[in-house]
This record gives C-alpha cells, sequence and structure tokens, in this order.
C-alpha cells in the first residue's frame, strides 16, 4: 500500500472511531438525509446558516468505515465557510469523483 493510500485509510479509521460533529446542532436551519439502499448506511446532517455563514453543522446515523469517516471530514470541511465557498467545494469534489 502506498503512503498516501495508508495516510488516507489512517484519516478514515481516525475520523470513523472519533468522529467529530456526531451530534444535532441546536438551532439547525437545514437539515438532509442520506441513505445508501445497497448496504444500509444512513446519515442525518443538519447545518445551521447565519448571515450566509455555516456557523455550526453536525450528522447522526449509522454506517461503514468510510461514510462515518467521510461525513465527519465534510463537517470540518465546511464548517465556518460562507455558503458559496461551500458550494465549490461541493463542485471541486464532484469533479474529481
Amino acid at each position: 500500500m502506498s503512503g498516501l493510500q495508508e495516510l488516507y485509510q489512517d484519516i478514515i479509521m481516525d475520523h470513523n472511531s472519533r468522529p467529530r460533529n456526531f451530534r444535532k446542532p441546536e438551532g439547525a436551519t437545514h437539515s438532509s438525509e442520506g441513505y445508501n439502499p445497497l448496504c444500509g448506511d444512513r446519515i442525518n446532517l443538519y447545518v445551521r446558516v447565519e448571515d450566509d455563514s455555516i456557523t455550526d453543522v453536525g450528522f447522526q446515523g449509522s454506517g461503514c468505515a468510510i461514510s462515518k469517516g467521510s461525513a465527519s471530514m465534510m463537517t470540518e470541511s465546511v464548517k465556518g465557510k460562507s455558503k458559496s465557498a461551500t458550494e465549490k467545494l461541493f463542485e471541486r469534489f464532484h469533479e474529481m469523483v
């Protein structure tokens, strides 16, 4: 396994075992549910937006290490960002995958 793959795996496993923002934030203004019927992963995402900025974000749910770890990483990536910066991040991610 390459060093980059090992680093990715270590990061995902760390976020899976110690998920960041694994909670429903107070005063969430937006929410969404993701469900994968093929494997049963289910994630509920909660976001609080104030003055065009993501002031808090959290998630709850269950699933595999990749699902839970990536949800944790995503919440860390968008917290404190503006809506437009988050949309650009979303577009870049979709271009990569």
